[in-house]
């Protein structure tokens, strides 16, 4: 698979729903920890929502990793 057919918002959102999971935080908690809605994150996990740096950043620094390892495919 080429880099341009990758879709980085599925790969993302599936890689922070598996760390949240691994963490076994609910939506809510990491939600408010990151400042931002529940309805917000979940469009994040399901690779519909399109979120900023700051809101990436602000995910990665709440699960404990750093942010290039939000990118990382399986």
């Amino acid at each position: 698979m080429k880099n341009i057919d990758i879709n980085y918002k599925k790969v993302v959102g599936k890689r922070i729903k598996e760390l949240r999971s691994e963490a076994e935080i609910s939506q809510e908690v990491l939600a408010e920890k990151c400042g931002i809605y529940r309805t917000y994150l979940s469009r994040i996990e399901s690779g519909t929502a399109n979120p900023t740096l700051v809101v990436l950043v602000a995910l990665a620094k709440s699960l404990g990793v750093a942010p290039h390892q939000l990118f990382l495919a399986d």
